[in-house]
């Protein structure tokens, strides 16, 4: 979305692919026709002040019109448009061969014994699940799995060349998030991993944490979030991630489906899990806000609204609370209105 309230969404259109703005009224604004192949289908894009950055992948059987599936598939790429929808670079994506500790097979070729899985390059290359496409100053992280198996890279871009400037080895995908400017924090949960990295400009790590999440950062610098432990009884809590790669403890928490966060101006977080709408101050003093029975899996991120309002989408459900929070915080990852503005962006 643009800071005047036109909302950019992006769709098939006959052998093409159209973005589309769509006006505060409803009604239909300026639009944009990135060149590309019938086969490939926009995967995530960033609205920039100028124009677009596209993550293209092999587009899905309904878009193709096929029945079977063809012999080969256009290789992904991620390219930055001007608002016309003129290309300025493409940049092709070569995640190669993809391996992970802790994945396994059985079969022929391993005499039906459980053994690690072989190095083996992907037959269909997806975007990540979660935040596929994030942009900083002039950085571009965008990131690829395999559609199969989950394991997946980052590729870290400049977004004034489209030149690969490094990329993170395979792991399991994860939650990413804006750290600072050309920063970014990368997780991975799955198969036995369950770290953060934050990533400088040059695309070199220069943290890692023994945990993952839905991170907020501060105007600091300084992650914290609820962690997203893939098991239960739960074993996550609320952590900061200190700057010597150690954990700060904050409140234990029950269940699993959590919100994505956000963050007010005094530093105080807040996210619904467990049926519960939760706060943790900059203290790491944990409050529950509102609770009730409900175990619903299909929750949207927190949005911090004006005067203390939160809202969260609960599957078919939209709640709306009204609370003592203050203005959303400024910063490089405070999830304001959902991370629509800028898609996000940080310039």
């Amino acid at each position: 979305m643009s800071t005047e309230g036109t909302l950019w969404v992006a769709y098939p259109d006959g052998d093409g692919r159209l973005l589309e703005g769509v006006l505060p009224d409803g009604s239909t604004g300026p639009t944009a026709r990135p060149e590309c192949r019938p086969d490939e289908e926009i995967g995530a894009f960033v609205l920039l002040d100028d124009g677009f950055v596209v993550s293209w992948v092999s587009a899905s059987r309904p878009v193709r019109g096929e029945r079977s599936r063809p012999t080969s598939l256009p290789q992904p790429r991620v390219a930055r448009y001007t608002q016309e929808g003129e290309c300025l670079w493409s940049t092709p994506i070569a995640l190669g061969a993809m391996s992970f500790p802790g994945v396994v097979e059985m079969g022929d070729r391993t005499g039906w014994e459980l053994r690690p899985r072989r190095p083996r390059v992907p037959e269909e290359t997806g975007v990540d699940h979660r935040e596929p496409l994030l942009v900083s100053a002039d950085r571009i992280a965008a990131g690829f799995t395999d559609t199969r198996g989950g394991i997946g890279r980052t590729f870290f871009l400049d977004l004034d060349s489209g030149e690969t400037v490094s990329a993170t080895s395979p792991a399991p995908a994860g939650r990413k998030a804006i750290a600072g400017p050309g920063q970014f924090l990368i997780g991975s949960q799955g198969y036995g991993a369950f770290t953060t990295g934050r990533f400088g400009r040059d695309g070199a790590e220069i943290a890692r944490w023994a945990s993952h999440g839905a991170m907020l950062v501060d105007k600091n610098g300084s992650p914290s979030g609820p962690e997203l432990e893939n098991c239960l009884p739960s074993g996550s809590r609320f952590r900061r991630l200190a700057p010597d790669d150690t954990l700060v403890d904050g409140p234990a928490l029950t269940g699993f489906y959590t919100s994505y966060p956000a963050m007010d101006c005094e530093g105080t977080t807040v996210f619904w899990r467990d049926g519960k709408l939760l706060a943790v101050d900059k203290d790491l003093v944990g409050y529950e806000l509102f609770a009730m029975d409900d175990d619903r899996a299909v929750i949207g991120r927190a949005l911090l609204l004006d005067e203390g309002g939160v809202a969260i989408s609960l599957d078919n459900e939209i709640l709306v609370f009204r609370t003592p929070l203050g203005p959303l915080a400024e910063g490089p990852w405070p999830c304001g209105e959902a991370n629509l503005h800028g898609n996000p962006l940080v310039s």
